[in-house]
């Protein structure tokens, strides 16, 4: 049993009301444990209330706009390993790229970028596919050129939640497999410091100059100065807590807002040695807490929202250690959604002692 709040016009045939709904004089139009009926919809409907509380039931009667997990095909097993396989190809693009221009001081060649970075956007069908895949592949993401191509996806599709032009959803991809490229002059050989993590490296601390160090590597290139922000900025905040320059949101271009987004999520959400890796649940939550005094506030609040309804249908494991899958994702508490677990349901915005712990497809 759960409850749950939803729009007086999403209510179905099987709800249950779950609260006294009261009139603007006091009198009680619907009392509690009232069925859900036409008649019951119109008279709430008649007194504009918008919202009320109801109990989901795991019987036949269960609303039809609860999506059923079986509703959605599933990712193809082939389409996966073709994703795969431009993503290894894209990996090896990127890591050819990035240690000329590091290490030999070549240009960059965009269209060579792109076309890498648009061979696994190929696969996709949509950006909910190209999600889905992203998910699929997590546990293996790992390493300089995955997140590099991982932030370079993720922000493009954020620019494309957010209403980008075409030309900028590009700038985004490139200045997302480029945003880390500092990395390689951390040492003199290319590769990354001994000991280092992306985790470390999101704070700052000893990692904190290569914004400036990819900055000064790529500022005389023929690049668009957007980009050349982007490597500089990415590590800014809206608060000016951020770093190399500590400069708030106003100084912060668009393109770096959105890879800064894109950057915190993979990366708290990375496996790497010795460091296990957040709930993207757990993560989103965080981010909704606190993140607006770091992010722009909508960027955030869209990435938040769209990310969250990706997951509907997904298997969750809980903290209680039950498993289930998301059905309906509260749109008021988008981080605590309705869980299904065998013949019930648990309302996590309600059953503040559960959460979601892992997500398993």
């Amino acid at each position: 049993m759960a409850y749950f709040r939803v729009r007086t016009d999403r209510l179905r045939k099987g709800m249950v009301i779950k609260n006294d709904v009261y009139a603007r004089t006091g009198a009680v139009l619907v009392p509690v444990d009232t069925p859900v009926t036409k008649e019951v919809v119109a008279i709430l409907t008649k007194h504009f209330i918008e919202y009320v509380m109801v109990d989901y039931q795991a019987t036949p009667s269960v609303p039809a706009d609860i999506p059923s997990p079986e509703s959605e095909p599933q990712i193809e097993e082939k389409q996966l390993e073709e994703f795969k396989e431009s993503f290894q190809v894209a990996e090896t693009v990127l890591s050819d790229t990035l240690k000329d221009v590091a290490v030999k001081d070549k240009d960059v060649d965009i269209s060579v970028l792109l076309d890498a970075l648009n061979g696994i956007v190929d696969k996709s069908k949509n950006e909910v596919n190209l999600c889905n895949m992203l998910f699929a592949m997590k546990n293996n993401a790992e390493g300089l050129y995955v997140h590099s191509i991982n932030v370079a996806l993720w922000g493009q599709v954020l620019a494309k939640w957010m209403g980008f032009k075409e030309d900028d959803i590009e700038l985004v991809g490139v200045a997302g497999l480029l945003h880390d490229i500092g990395l390689l002059k951390l040492t003199n050989s290319g590769e990354l410091p001994s000991g280092f993590t992306f985790h470390a490296e999101l704070n700052g601390d000893k990692y904190s100059k290569h914004t400036v160090l990819g900055y000064n590597l790529l500022k005389e290139k023929n690049l668009d100065l957007k980009i050349k922000q982007t490597i500089l900025t990415h590590h800014e905040c809206r608060d000016g807590s951020g770093f190399p320059l500590k400069v708030t949101l106003k100084n912060i271009n668009p393109i770096s807002r959105v890879i800064s987004i894109a950057d915190t999520y993979d990366t708290m959400t990375m496996k790497e040695e010795g460091i296990k890796p957040k709930s993207s649940f757990w993560l989103l939550k965080r981010l909704e807490d606190v993140g607006y005094q770091k992010y722009d506030p909508n960027m955030l609040m869209t990435f938040i929202a769209r990310i969250t309804n990706n997951f509907i249908r997904h298997n969750v494991r809980l903290s209680n250690g039950l498993v289930g899958h998301i059905v309906l994702i509260n749109k008021f508490n988008l981080t605590r959604p309705l869980i299904q677990v065998g013949n019930s349901f648990i309302d996590l915005s309600a059953r503040k002692d559960i959460s979601i712990v892992e997500i398993l497809d």
